[in-house]
């Protein structure tokens, strides 16, 4: 576990606060043997030099879980999606059987049954195809972020 002693900030292998990683820019050949340094990333100071591998493997194993729960929200989201889509074409069919003839011709008639299904149904569609949407770029974004941190990892490139 890291831990910044300046302002308490604590990086668990439970729970990993939204971490951002960049890239050493300039890498200097000279110093290969350099230390890698943490970052704090709420007062910006040097959390630890000289870190242990038990700190670095606890670290890789919070962002496996991470990047596991972002496949998570991306499989979810597109569940969501999914069940718009057949949600969607059933409210549609739905309206469709709704068309009742009148005497002047064919109109939509609001006090049958089929029209109230078609609304029930395009309310779901609607609440589905929000949830599908945000949870897909919500695991998108996830699984983008860690699987970068986990390279930066893997490379000992990083810097928090």
């Amino acid at each position: 576990m890291l831990y910044c002693y300046h302002c308490g900030y604590q990086l668990n292998e439970d729970k990993l606060e939204k971490a951002s990683s960049t890239r050493q820019k300039f890498k200097d050949v000279a110093h290969t043997d350099a230390d890698i340094q943490y970052v704090c990333p709420r007062c910006g100071r040097l959390i630890h030099r000289g870190h242990s591998e038990e700190e670095v493997k606890s670290l890789s194993r919070s962002c496996h879980a991470e990047l596991q729960r972002g496949r998570n929200d991306f499989a979810k989201g597109m569940s969501a999606l999914a069940l718009f889509g057949i949600a969607f074409i059933t409210a549609m069919i739905f309206l469709l059987l709704s068309n009742k003839t009148t005497g002047d011709g064919r109109a939509i008639s609001t006090s049958c049954a089929e029209f109230w299904v078609f609304l029930g149904l395009s309310i779901a569609s609607v609440i589905l195809v929000v949830i599908g949407v945000y949870r897909t770029l919500l695991g998108l974004k996830r699984k983008r972020i860690y699987s970068v941190l986990l390279k930066d990892i893997n490379n000992k490139t990083f810097v928090q």
